[in-house]
Protein backbone atom coordinates (compact mmCIF):
# COMPACT_ATOMS: atom_id res chain seq x y z
CA UNK A 1 0.00 0.00 0.00
CA UNK A 2 1.08 3.34 -0.69
CA UNK A 3 3.17 4.92 2.14
CA UNK A 4 1.54 8.09 4.39
CA UNK A 5 3.62 11.28 3.42
CA UNK A 6 3.94 11.30 6.92
CA UNK A 7 5.67 7.83 6.83
CA UNK A 8 8.06 8.90 4.15
CA UNK A 9 9.05 12.41 6.20
CA UNK A 10 9.59 10.10 9.15
CA UNK A 11 11.69 7.74 6.84
CA UNK A 12 13.51 10.53 5.20
CA UNK A 13 14.90 12.10 8.93
CA UNK A 14 15.88 8.39 10.14
CA UNK A 15 18.27 8.19 6.85
CA UNK A 16 16.35 4.73 5.82
CA UNK A 17 16.49 3.56 2.62
CA UNK A 18 16.10 0.84 0.11
CA UNK A 19 19.06 -1.26 -0.39
CA UNK A 20 17.71 -3.40 -3.57
CA UNK A 21 19.26 -1.27 -6.48
CA UNK A 22 21.69 -3.09 -8.99
CA UNK A 23 24.57 -2.01 -10.46
CA UNK A 24 25.24 -2.96 -13.80
CA UNK A 25 29.13 -3.05 -14.90
CA UNK A 26 28.87 -3.04 -19.27
CA UNK A 27 32.16 -2.10 -21.20
CA UNK A 28 34.03 -1.54 -17.95
CA UNK A 29 32.02 1.50 -16.77
CA UNK A 30 29.22 1.59 -14.32
CA UNK A 31 25.39 2.02 -16.04
CA UNK A 32 22.46 3.32 -14.00
CA UNK A 33 19.06 4.87 -14.86
CA UNK A 34 18.36 8.27 -14.53
CA UNK A 35 15.10 9.36 -13.70
CA UNK A 36 12.88 12.26 -14.38
CA UNK A 37 12.03 14.34 -11.53
CA UNK A 38 8.69 13.40 -10.22
CA UNK A 39 6.01 15.46 -11.87
CA UNK A 40 3.31 17.15 -9.56
CA UNK A 41 0.33 14.78 -9.83
CA UNK A 42 1.97 11.93 -9.88
CA UNK A 43 0.77 8.44 -9.06
CA UNK A 44 2.06 7.37 -5.79
CA UNK A 45 3.93 4.18 -6.08
CA UNK A 46 4.37 1.15 -3.21
CA UNK A 47 6.96 2.33 -1.14
CA UNK A 48 6.73 6.11 -1.81
CA UNK A 49 8.01 8.64 -4.14
CA UNK A 50 6.15 9.20 -7.49
CA UNK A 51 6.10 7.09 -10.22
CA UNK A 52 9.69 5.73 -11.71
CA UNK A 53 10.88 7.66 -14.75
CA UNK A 54 11.80 6.42 -18.13
CA UNK A 55 15.28 5.35 -17.76
CA UNK A 56 18.50 5.76 -20.18
CA UNK A 57 21.95 5.17 -19.52
CA UNK A 58 24.82 7.11 -18.59
CA UNK A 59 28.56 6.04 -18.14
CA UNK A 60 30.60 7.63 -15.15
CA UNK A 61 34.15 6.75 -16.30
CA UNK A 62 35.91 9.69 -17.74
CA UNK A 63 36.14 10.90 -21.26
CA UNK A 64 39.16 12.03 -22.89
CA UNK A 65 39.79 13.97 -26.01
CA UNK A 66 38.12 17.24 -27.01
CA UNK A 67 34.40 18.27 -27.78
CA UNK A 68 31.99 17.86 -24.91
CA UNK A 69 31.89 16.01 -21.87
CA UNK A 70 29.27 13.55 -22.57
CA UNK A 71 25.94 13.34 -20.83
CA UNK A 72 25.33 13.97 -16.81
CA UNK A 73 25.37 10.88 -14.48
CA UNK A 74 24.36 9.98 -11.24
CA UNK A 75 27.13 10.03 -8.48
CA UNK A 76 27.38 9.97 -4.59
CA UNK A 77 27.39 12.85 -3.15
CA UNK A 78 27.44 12.30 0.56
CA UNK A 79 24.83 11.35 3.06
CA UNK A 80 22.47 14.09 3.77
CA UNK A 81 23.91 15.94 0.40
CA UNK A 82 21.51 14.90 -2.40
CA UNK A 83 18.15 14.51 -3.18
CA UNK A 84 17.78 10.72 -4.93
CA UNK A 85 18.37 7.40 -3.30
CA UNK A 86 19.19 3.75 -4.79
CA UNK A 87 16.07 1.18 -5.48
CA UNK A 88 15.61 -0.75 -8.67
CA UNK A 89 16.31 2.80 -10.01
CA UNK A 90 16.80 5.79 -8.20
CA UNK A 91 14.01 7.45 -7.19
CA UNK A 92 13.46 11.23 -6.08
CA UNK A 93 13.29 11.33 -2.42
CA UNK A 94 13.25 15.40 -1.44
CA UNK A 95 16.36 17.76 -1.29
CA UNK A 96 18.35 16.55 1.71
CA UNK A 97 17.24 13.43 1.80
CA UNK A 98 19.30 10.86 -0.28
CA UNK A 99 23.12 10.00 -1.08
CA UNK A 100 22.95 10.64 -4.99
CA UNK A 101 22.24 13.72 -6.88
CA UNK A 102 22.31 14.63 -10.57
CA UNK A 103 26.20 15.84 -11.57
CA UNK A 104 25.92 18.00 -14.45
CA UNK A 105 28.84 16.86 -17.21
CA UNK A 106 31.97 19.07 -17.45
CA UNK A 107 32.61 20.81 -20.19
CA UNK A 108 34.95 19.69 -22.51
CA UNK A 109 38.24 21.52 -24.24
CA UNK A 110 37.67 23.80 -27.07
CA UNK A 111 39.54 20.86 -29.52
CA UNK A 112 39.48 23.15 -32.36
CA UNK A 113 41.54 26.65 -31.35
CA UNK A 114 43.93 24.62 -29.60
CA UNK A 115 45.14 22.32 -32.41
CA UNK A 116 45.04 25.44 -34.76
CA UNK A 117 47.57 27.65 -32.13
CA UNK A 118 50.03 24.29 -31.97
CA UNK A 119 49.81 24.19 -35.91
CA UNK A 120 50.41 28.23 -36.18
CA UNK A 121 53.70 27.87 -33.55
CA UNK A 122 54.74 24.32 -35.39
CA UNK A 123 55.02 26.82 -38.92
CA UNK A 124 56.38 29.32 -37.41
CA UNK A 125 59.56 27.69 -35.87
CA UNK A 126 60.17 25.53 -39.42
CA UNK A 127 60.23 29.06 -41.24
CA UNK A 128 62.86 30.66 -38.61
CA UNK A 129 65.06 27.33 -38.95
CA UNK A 130 64.66 27.52 -42.88
CA UNK A 131 65.60 31.79 -42.55
CA UNK A 132 68.73 30.99 -40.51
CA UNK A 133 71.79 30.80 -42.98
CA UNK A 134 73.51 27.20 -42.61
CA UNK A 135 77.21 27.55 -41.19
CA UNK A 136 79.75 27.21 -43.95
CA UNK A 137 81.05 23.73 -44.46
CA UNK A 138 81.75 24.06 -48.31
CA UNK A 139 85.24 23.78 -49.29
CA UNK A 140 86.95 26.61 -51.40
CA UNK A 141 88.76 25.05 -54.37
CA UNK A 142 92.22 25.11 -54.82
CA UNK A 143 93.35 27.03 -57.47
CA UNK A 144 97.02 26.61 -57.59
CA UNK A 145 100.12 23.96 -56.35
CA UNK A 146 101.24 24.20 -52.29
CA UNK A 147 103.29 26.90 -51.12
CA UNK A 148 105.34 27.74 -48.45
CA UNK A 149 105.74 30.98 -45.93
CA UNK A 150 108.77 31.32 -43.54
CA UNK A 151 109.49 33.65 -41.21
CA UNK A 152 112.33 34.22 -39.03
CA UNK A 153 114.51 37.24 -37.19
CA UNK A 154 111.96 39.96 -36.33
CA UNK A 155 110.55 39.48 -38.56
CA UNK A 156 111.55 38.91 -41.88
CA UNK A 157 108.92 36.87 -44.06
CA UNK A 158 109.25 35.29 -47.42
CA UNK A 159 105.94 35.03 -48.79
CA UNK A 160 103.89 32.57 -50.28
CA UNK A 161 104.83 34.57 -54.02
CA UNK A 162 108.55 34.69 -52.61
CA UNK A 163 108.93 38.09 -51.59
CA UNK A 164 110.83 39.37 -48.97
CA UNK A 165 109.04 41.73 -46.76
CA UNK A 166 109.52 42.98 -43.28
CA UNK A 167 107.45 44.08 -40.21
CA UNK A 168 109.51 45.63 -37.32
CA UNK A 169 106.55 46.92 -35.48
CA UNK A 170 105.24 45.42 -32.43
CA UNK A 171 101.21 44.08 -32.04
CA UNK A 172 98.94 41.21 -33.08
CA UNK A 173 99.12 41.06 -36.97
CA UNK A 174 97.46 38.62 -39.30
CA UNK A 175 100.08 36.20 -41.09
CA UNK A 176 96.93 34.55 -42.88
CA UNK A 177 94.13 35.41 -43.67
CA UNK A 178 91.51 33.98 -45.59
CA UNK A 179 87.81 32.26 -45.12
CA UNK A 180 88.68 29.28 -43.33
CA UNK A 181 92.13 29.80 -42.56
CA UNK A 182 93.15 32.43 -39.61
CA UNK A 183 96.98 32.38 -38.53
CA UNK A 184 97.85 35.72 -36.53
CA UNK A 185 101.51 36.32 -35.29
CA UNK A 186 102.68 38.18 -32.18
CA UNK A 187 105.48 40.84 -32.59
CA UNK A 188 107.56 41.77 -29.65
CA UNK A 189 110.97 43.80 -28.83
CA UNK A 190 113.10 42.12 -27.84
CA UNK A 191 116.00 42.90 -25.63
CA UNK A 192 118.57 41.63 -28.49
CA UNK A 193 117.08 43.43 -31.31
CA UNK A 194 117.55 47.33 -30.59
CA UNK A 195 114.41 48.15 -30.28
CA UNK A 196 113.45 46.10 -33.56
CA UNK A 197 110.79 43.92 -33.07
CA UNK A 198 110.50 39.88 -33.28
CA UNK A 199 107.64 37.43 -33.73
CA UNK A 200 107.02 36.46 -30.14
CA UNK A 201 103.58 33.74 -30.81
CA UNK A 202 102.02 32.37 -33.17
CA UNK A 203 98.00 31.99 -33.14
CA UNK A 204 96.14 29.32 -35.31
CA UNK A 205 92.49 28.66 -35.72
CA UNK A 206 89.25 29.88 -37.96
CA UNK A 207 86.46 27.64 -39.42
CA UNK A 208 88.53 25.71 -40.58
CA UNK A 209 89.80 24.58 -36.81
CA UNK A 210 85.58 24.66 -35.74
CA UNK A 211 86.33 27.84 -33.00
CA UNK A 212 89.45 25.80 -31.82
CA UNK A 213 92.88 27.77 -31.33
CA UNK A 214 96.19 26.51 -30.94
CA UNK A 215 99.31 29.40 -29.70
CA UNK A 216 102.65 29.04 -29.64
CA UNK A 217 105.15 30.48 -27.69
CA UNK A 218 109.06 30.88 -26.79
CA UNK A 219 110.74 28.74 -24.21
CA UNK A 220 111.64 31.59 -21.95
CA UNK A 221 108.07 33.09 -21.55
CA UNK A 222 105.53 31.10 -23.42
CA UNK A 223 103.73 27.54 -23.45
CA UNK A 224 102.12 25.47 -26.31
CA UNK A 225 97.89 26.30 -25.50
CA UNK A 226 95.04 24.64 -26.91
CA UNK A 227 91.93 26.51 -26.47
CA UNK A 228 93.83 28.24 -23.54
CA UNK A 229 94.97 25.23 -22.17
CA UNK A 230 98.56 24.68 -21.63
CA UNK A 231 99.61 21.16 -23.21
CA UNK A 232 102.82 19.51 -24.16
CA UNK A 233 105.16 20.40 -21.39
CA UNK A 234 107.57 17.89 -22.71
CA UNK A 235 108.07 15.92 -26.45
CA UNK A 236 105.50 13.87 -27.50
CA UNK A 237 102.07 14.15 -29.58
CA UNK A 238 98.27 14.72 -29.27
CA UNK A 239 94.95 15.41 -31.80
CA UNK A 240 93.24 18.61 -31.08
CA UNK A 241 88.94 17.54 -31.44
CA UNK A 242 89.18 15.41 -33.98
CA UNK A 243 90.26 18.55 -36.13
CA UNK A 244 94.16 18.97 -36.14
CA UNK A 245 97.24 16.70 -34.64
CA UNK A 246 100.22 18.42 -33.24
CA UNK A 247 103.46 16.90 -32.72
CA UNK A 248 106.46 18.27 -30.26
CA UNK A 249 109.98 16.59 -30.84
CA UNK A 250 113.35 18.18 -31.96
CA UNK A 251 113.32 17.15 -35.90
CA UNK A 252 113.12 19.18 -38.72
CA UNK A 253 114.70 21.44 -40.84
CA UNK A 254 115.02 25.10 -39.42
CA UNK A 255 114.32 28.49 -41.18
CA UNK A 256 117.06 30.02 -40.15
CA UNK A 257 120.27 28.35 -40.48
CA UNK A 258 122.60 30.80 -38.13
CA UNK A 259 120.47 28.51 -35.45
CA UNK A 260 120.65 25.33 -37.18
CA UNK A 261 123.50 24.40 -34.22
CA UNK A 262 121.26 25.05 -31.51
CA UNK A 263 118.85 22.77 -30.06
CA UNK A 264 115.56 22.34 -31.77
CA UNK A 265 111.84 22.52 -29.80
CA UNK A 266 109.61 22.15 -33.20
CA UNK A 267 105.99 22.06 -32.59
CA UNK A 268 104.59 20.41 -35.93
CA UNK A 269 100.91 21.05 -36.55
CA UNK A 270 98.71 19.00 -39.17
CA UNK A 271 95.76 20.73 -39.96
CA UNK A 272 92.61 20.66 -42.39
CA UNK A 273 92.93 22.08 -45.79
CA UNK A 274 96.07 20.50 -46.43
CA UNK A 275 97.79 22.94 -44.57
CA UNK A 276 100.82 22.13 -41.83
CA UNK A 277 102.56 24.72 -39.60
CA UNK A 278 105.99 24.21 -38.30
CA UNK A 279 106.86 26.65 -35.12
CA UNK A 280 110.91 26.43 -34.35
CA UNK A 281 110.67 27.64 -30.25
CA UNK A 282 113.95 29.80 -29.36
CA UNK A 283 114.49 31.17 -25.86
CA UNK A 284 113.06 34.43 -26.21
CA UNK A 285 111.62 34.24 -30.40
CA UNK A 286 109.84 32.01 -32.52
CA UNK A 287 110.65 30.96 -36.47
CA UNK A 288 107.77 29.69 -38.48
CA UNK A 289 107.07 27.90 -41.84
CA UNK A 290 103.42 27.73 -43.19
CA UNK A 291 102.48 25.28 -46.13
CA UNK A 292 99.16 25.65 -47.71
CA UNK A 293 97.52 25.89 -50.59
CA UNK A 294 95.65 28.76 -52.47
CA UNK A 295 91.88 28.80 -52.88
CA UNK A 296 89.26 30.05 -54.45
CA UNK A 297 88.04 33.27 -51.94
CA UNK A 298 92.03 34.54 -51.85
CA UNK A 299 93.82 35.39 -48.41
CA UNK A 300 95.93 38.30 -47.17
CA UNK A 301 98.60 39.14 -44.12
CA UNK A 302 102.03 39.09 -43.75
CA UNK A 303 102.67 35.81 -45.78
CA UNK A 304 101.33 37.84 -48.98
CA UNK A 305 98.07 37.33 -51.00
CA UNK A 306 99.12 34.24 -52.48
CA UNK A 307 98.03 35.11 -56.59
CA UNK A 308 101.75 34.17 -57.96
CA UNK A 309 102.57 38.12 -58.33
CA UNK A 310 105.64 39.17 -56.01
CA UNK A 311 104.82 42.64 -56.13
CA UNK A 312 101.59 42.88 -54.62
CA UNK A 313 102.52 41.53 -50.78
CA UNK A 314 102.56 43.74 -48.42
CA UNK A 315 103.16 43.71 -44.28
CA UNK A 316 101.19 45.20 -41.36
CA UNK A 317 97.84 44.05 -41.45
CA UNK A 318 96.46 44.79 -37.37
CA UNK A 319 94.01 42.44 -36.16
CA UNK A 320 90.89 43.26 -34.54
CA UNK A 321 89.95 43.17 -31.27
CA UNK A 322 86.86 41.02 -32.31
CA UNK A 323 89.03 38.57 -34.37
CA UNK A 324 92.15 38.38 -31.87
CA UNK A 325 92.92 34.58 -31.68
CA UNK A 326 95.20 35.69 -28.52
CA UNK A 327 93.96 36.19 -25.18
CA UNK A 328 94.79 39.86 -24.90
CA UNK A 329 95.48 42.68 -27.25
CA UNK A 330 98.98 44.26 -27.55
CA UNK A 331 99.24 47.77 -28.11
CA UNK A 332 100.19 48.60 -31.60
CA UNK A 333 104.04 50.44 -31.72
CA UNK A 334 105.32 51.11 -34.81
CA UNK A 335 108.50 50.23 -36.15
CA UNK A 336 112.21 52.55 -35.57
CA UNK A 337 113.32 54.31 -39.05
CA UNK A 338 116.07 51.83 -39.71
CA UNK A 339 117.70 51.17 -42.70
CA UNK A 340 121.16 50.10 -44.41
CA UNK A 341 122.29 53.36 -45.14
CA UNK A 342 121.88 54.40 -41.09
CA UNK A 343 124.69 51.00 -40.78
CA UNK A 344 126.94 52.32 -43.62
CA UNK A 345 126.73 56.15 -41.96
CA UNK A 346 127.28 55.22 -38.54
CA UNK A 347 129.31 52.19 -38.53
CA UNK A 348 131.32 50.93 -41.83
CA UNK A 349 133.30 48.54 -40.42
CA UNK A 350 130.11 46.78 -39.43
CA UNK A 351 128.24 47.03 -42.33
CA UNK A 352 131.47 45.73 -44.61
CA UNK A 353 131.26 42.76 -41.22
CA UNK A 354 127.49 42.36 -42.47
CA UNK A 355 128.83 41.34 -46.07
CA UNK A 356 131.23 39.00 -45.85
CA UNK A 357 128.63 37.32 -43.19
CA UNK A 358 126.38 37.30 -45.51
CA UNK A 359 127.91 36.68 -48.69
CA UNK A 360 126.35 32.96 -49.32
CA UNK A 361 123.59 34.98 -51.01
CA UNK A 362 123.88 37.00 -54.31
CA UNK A 363 121.17 39.04 -54.00
CA UNK A 364 121.60 43.09 -53.75
CA UNK A 365 121.94 44.14 -50.46
CA UNK A 366 120.61 47.58 -50.82
CA UNK A 367 117.20 45.71 -51.92
CA UNK A 368 115.15 45.60 -49.46
CA UNK A 369 112.82 42.77 -50.90
CA UNK A 370 116.06 40.24 -50.95
CA UNK A 371 117.45 37.89 -48.37
CA UNK A 372 120.68 39.53 -48.43
CA UNK A 373 118.98 42.81 -47.50
CA UNK A 374 117.59 41.15 -44.52
CA UNK A 375 120.63 39.37 -43.08
CA UNK A 376 122.58 42.22 -43.68
CA UNK A 377 120.06 44.44 -41.93
CA UNK A 378 120.32 41.88 -38.70
CA UNK A 379 124.24 42.09 -38.32
CA UNK A 380 123.88 45.93 -38.37
CA UNK A 381 121.48 46.41 -35.78
CA UNK A 382 121.08 43.21 -33.50
CA UNK A 383 124.33 41.83 -34.44
CA UNK A 384 126.35 38.51 -36.17
CA UNK A 385 124.71 35.84 -34.22
CA UNK A 386 121.13 36.76 -36.13
CA UNK A 387 123.29 36.42 -39.69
Amino acid sequence: PAATAGERGAGAARGIWNNSALLLVVGGSRQVTQPRRARRGATPRPGGGSKAPSSHSSSSSLRCGCGGGGGGGMGFVGVGMGSYTTETTYKYVGFGAGEFDYIAPKPGFPCLPILGLVLLIVVIIIVIILLIPAPETTTPTPIGPPGTCRIWGDPHIETFDHAFVNNFAEGEFWIVKSKMVWIQGRYLATPYTNGLSATHAIAVGGPFLLGHTIVVGPMDNGQILVDGQPVLGGFGSMGVAGVATLRYDDQGIVVDAAQAHLQKNIVHMDLPLNTQVEVMRWANHINVRITMTPRVGGQDGDCGNFDHNPSNDQTGMVVSGNECLFHHMTPVRPSPEHDIDECIKNDATKYHMALRTCQATDDDAKNKNSRKYACVFDVCFAGPQYA
